[in-house]
């Protein structure tokens, strides 16, 4: 293992940043806070080089007094931030009310508080000092309920800074530290005043000894080191030697600067006699990095290709994916949850499996709770967000359908076997932490798990590296790749995942390939020489696959029936694959150029002698990456030359013994690859199990905390009946301000509630609420009330009927039930319509009038006419827009071209302003059938006194005949000559 050389000058750097601007203290606090923030700031001395932000849960309509009370335990000024605020050190500031405050470049950002929906003021700041100044910050949680600032907690540390949290033993309410300490690796849980002096220890400088140790040294850090590993593999089995040496000492750094060790060998003792301290270090170099949806358009592609490989997806075999380094599962259920979008657009349901793995057994619990803080939810749609999740307090649980589709399982990457037959492998930003040699083992095995054409989805910063010719690119950006080309065996993945057939072929191919471009005429002269010289040359893998030949390859390669394979054993005669094979093992074992002894054979009718030369070729390693397998044809046998033969009896038992070895291998193949299968069987069973037995352990939580929950849901049941009783009120006024009489009866047809309209009808009185509405004489003409009553409770229309009361006034009885079955009930209205049964009988007794009678308002309005005015409006051309009730008869006047039509218009105007009793006029009006002549008479509306309601009433009568002289005058009709 190598030191990394630039260490010292990156840690150098790094301490002069920390002296350009001052550390950012962020402290969360919420219910009961108030005195864990006196007791942590009555804490500090002296100088702190160091900016505090406190942010707490306020109301937006409440005047805060934190300064005042704040300022009796500290000698910090403290006062409310302002929006653009600059930090300085040594100073307090308090987040306003009302707003949600967030930091860029040092300086405070304001945004208004969300009208509606959950507010997170902790984590939004956390979130953003995680995202602009990480390396200098610290966040703090104290006392609080909910969950606001675990999901900021763990951005902030995954982003290098520090998260301290304060002990729940010590908090008046532990729901936000306990919360924090679940979801984030914290670096310290102590009291208030513990919790000062380490923030003080960190930020006043005393965290910078470490450059003054051995640190800087290799010589005495590698040892150090070394002791480090070796612990950290007798405690958790992870090689932490095969992660990158400048991560892990950024995180080893980190705890000797909360611990305060001066030096790699110091820490390296203290974590030999402290256990914790062991496991503290194990999980500060195994940081989740992780969300829901994290960049959201990689999923929408991957999405699309889900539904493109569902389409071709065998209905009967399940969609089988493997999240390979999962962390807390987040990724995990995103995975589920794009699976099923994708069998709901394909309409395909082949059953969805998600096996999520991680070597870290502490992220798998949470992975396997399915529980989440409130602030995941942000990269979630709405949609999303309620088809697969529901809130509980201030946290997302998994619904139960999702949280079935995936199994949690331990398994560590650089270790442990793959899984098989994947149709997606997705393994995202965990190969970034290993060197090179340990990625390219990896990668191997993600390449032994996916099916040919399976999908594998890697991080921003991963790359295929050797495998690039054993993947199709579909979206370089994105990451995402089609495996084309599966690792040949498992034998060859125990062995190291052994490179595939293309990429040596290539290698081949570029070792072999001229310097520069030569002319045709070469080329052939050179393939000409070895086809007349060069015996019968083979390329082979130590797998025995074939990559190239020279010579006469139609002499000695037979194409066998079956399969097409390029395994050189079998392209040979038998006796002659035989050599070639012990010929290979050879040359694999020994470098060099190995002979074998001639074999005879018949080729095309002669007999020959064949001798097997075999060179190896050196490859990256120790390990040959080809050998090179020639045929020299000899002399026949008996002939002058001819050396010694090898044994035909011995070759035939050698192909015989060859023979069945290769059986055996195809049967411990088939062995090998059952014990996978059932392995992995077994490894879902194991995983249920341990959901299982997390269940039983979540169930005892929930039994623990009963009795909280208890104490909200009676404070919901309070407020429930506050609703309840707010709503009777309503209802109580909205009764008395409709003058309704109304009546409610239960399903026995018992009274429920009436209003006082209702008393008089049925003569009720307040007591009897609770009694048969059968028991009551009812005083309307109404026999079939029970009826419709029934018919309404049981499901039925509303009902509607005018009903008749002794006193012969009019109602309209409606009926309507309402509520679920078995709670259903009926309510009775009685609304007077006897004005509006009035109204009809006038209207009645206007329409059998032979004249044309209308209703004008002050304004000239029609208000009501009978059927002879509409009958001859219609009969003469006339529109019901300009004739009909609401158009204006005054403006109709004015629009005609009439010689007396303004004398008119001015009359109707004086008997509407009351100027004029009365106006007659006789006039012609006549038609295509003939000559008529017309009698207009207007009065104002007799006993109206209100300005409001002034009109006139304007009668037409037809005097034709009397004009004419054809039928006698009418009464005396005296014209108004002068209107």
């Amino acid at each position: 293992m190598q030191y990394s050389s630039d260490a010292p000058a990156r840690l150098a750097a790094d301490h002069g940043v920390a002296e350009a601007r001052p550390w950012i203290v962020a402290i969360g606090a919420s219910a009961g806070g108030l005195e864990a923030l006196q007791r942590f700031f009555g804490a500090l001395n002296g100088p702190t080089g160091a900016a505090f932000v406190v942010i707490q849960h306020l109301s937006p309509d409440h005047r805060s007094m934190m300064a005042e009370l704040l300022a009796r335990h500290t000698t910090l000024p403290v006062h409310e931030a302002a929006a653009g605020e600059s930090l300085q050190a040594e100073r307090v500031y308090l987040m306003p009310p009302g707003v949600l405050m967030t930091i860029e470049h040092a300086h405070l950002v304001f945004a208004p508080r969300p009208l509606q929906g959950l507010s997170l003021p902790i984590d939004a700041f956390l979130h953003s000092l995680a995202g602009s100044m990480a390396e200098q910050s610290i966040g703090v949680i104290l006392s609080g309920s909910g969950s606001d600032g675990s999901a900021g907690a763990a951005a902030l540390r995954a982003a290098g800074g520090y998260v301290m949290a304060q002990t729940p033993e010590s908090a008046k309410f532990d729901s936000m530290p306990r919360s924090v300490i679940a979801a984030a690796l914290v670096d310290a849980v102590l009291a208030p005043e513990d919790l000062a002096q380490q923030v003080q220890q960190l930020t006043d400088g005393r965290s910078s000894r470490a450059l003054n140790g051995d640190m800087v040294g290799e010589a005495a850090t590698k040892p150090a080191l070394q002791r480090l590993f070796e612990a950290l593999v007798e405690q958790s089995g992870i090689d932490f030697g095969q992660y990158k040496l400048p991560t892990v000492m950024r995180r080893i750094e980190r705890r000797m600067g909360v611990l305060g060790c001066a030096s790699v060998s110091d820490y390296a003792d203290r974590v030999a006699q402290s256990q914790e301290e062991c496991e503290l270090l194990r999980r500060e170099l195994l940081i989740p990095v992780t969300g829901l949806f994290r960049d959201p358009d990689c999923f929408e592609a991957l999405g699309e290709l889900l539904q493109a490989q569902l389409r071709q997806h065998p209905a009967n075999q399940p969609l089988r994916i493997w999240c390979a380094g999962c962390a807390t599962g987040e990724e995990a259920y995103s995975l589920a949850m794009l699976a099923l979008e994708a069998c709901h657009a394909t309409q395909r349901w082949p059953g969805v499996k998600v096996f999520a793995t991680d070597v870290d057994a502490r992220f798998l619990a949470v992975g396997s709770a399915g529980s989440y803080p409130a602030g995941a939810a942000d990269t979630l749609s709405p949609p999303r967000l309620a088809q697969f999740f529901t809130r509980q307090d201030e946290r997302l649980q998994v619904k139960p359908e999702l949280r079935q589709m995936v199994l949690f399982a331990r398994h560590n990457l650089l270790e442990d076997a793959p899984f098989t037959k994947m149709d997606l492998v997705v393994c995202r930003n965990t190969l970034i932490y290993f060197q090179a040699e340990a990625q390219e083992r990896v990668m191997r095995r993600l390449q032994y798990a996916l099916n040919v054409q399976g999908l594998l989805f890697l991080g921003g910063s991963e790359s295929l590296g050797a495998l690039q010719g054993d993947f199709q690119v579909l979206d370089s950006t994105r990451k995402l790749y089609r495996l084309t080309r599966p690792v040949l065996t498992a034998l060859a993945v125990r062995e190291g995942f052994g490179r595939s057939t293309l990429s040596l072929r290539h290698r081949a191919v570029a070792r072999g390939a001229p310097a520069a471009p030569v002319s045709s005429a070469v080329d052939t002269g050179e393939r000409r020489l070895l086809q007349a010289y060069v015996p019968l040359s083979l390329l082979v893998t130590p797998q025995r696959q074939l990559l190239h030949a020279w010579g006469p390859t139609e002499r000695f390669l037979r194409l066998p029936q079956g399969q097409p394979n390029l395994d050189v054993l079998r392209l040979l005669p038998p006796r002659l694959g035989t050599v070639a094979g012990h010929a290979l093992h050879t040359a694999l074992r020994d470098a060099g150029e190995q002979a074998q002894p001639p074999v005879v054979l018949e080729l095309d009718g002669q007999v020959v002698s064949v001798r097997v030369v075999t060179r190896s070729l050196p490859g990256e390693g120790a390990d040959p990456a080809a050998v090179l397998i020639s045929f020299e044809e000899g002399p026949p046998p008996g002939q002058p030359g001819a050396g010694a033969l090898a044994d035909p009896a011995q070759l035939d038992r050698v192909a015989a013994l060859e023979r069945e070895l290769a059986e055996t291998r195809l049967t411990l193949q088939t062995s090998i690859e059952e014990l996978e299968a059932a392995n992995e069987e077994l490894q879902a069973a194991n995983e249920e199990l341990m959901s299982s037995n997390e269940e039983l352990q979540s169930t005892n939580e929930e039994l623990q905390s009963v009795n909280e929950e208890l104490y909200t849901v009676n404070a919901e049941y309070n407020a429930k009946l506050a609703l309840v009783s707010a709503l009777n009120d309503d209802l109580d006024g909205m009764s008395q301000a409709t003058g309704i009489a109304t009546l409610f009866v239960d399903e026995a047809l018992t009274l429920v509630r009436f209003t006082p309209e209702a008393m008089g009808l049925f003569r009720l009185r307040p007591a009897d609420v609770g009694r048969p509405l059968t028991d009551f004489n009812v005083r309307l003409d109404y026999p079939e009330l029970t009826q419709d009553l029934r018919r309404a409770l049981a499901g039925g229309g509303p009902v509607e009927r005018t009903v008749q009361a002794a006193d012969q006034t009019r109602y309209l009885a409606r009926v309507i039930g309402y509520g679920r079955p078995g709670a259903r009930r009926a309510v009775l209205s009685l609304i007077d319509v006897s004005r509006l049964h009035d109204a009809e009988r006038l209207q009645r007794l206007i329409d059998s009038l032979p004249e044309h009678v209308a209703l004008l308002d002050r304004h000239g309005t029609l208000q009501q006419v009978n059927r002879a005015w509409t009958e001859f409006a219609r009969c003469n051309g006339g529109q019901a827009a300009s004739t009909g009730v609401g158009s204006n008869y005054l403006s109709a006047l004015a629009r005609s071209d009439d010689p007396g039509a303004m004398a008119l218009l001015q009359g109707l105007q004086q008997v509407l302003d009351g100027s004029r009793p009365q106006l007659r006029r006789t006039y012609p009006c006549h038609g295509p059938d003939g000559e008529r002549w017309f009698v207009l008479h207007a009065s104002p509306l007799a006993g109206v006194d209100a300005e409001a309601e002034r009109g006139a009433v304007v009668t037409h009568l037809d005097v034709t005949p009397w004009v004419q002289g054809t039928a006698p005058a009418p009464a005396p009709l005296s014209e108004d000559n002068d209107a």
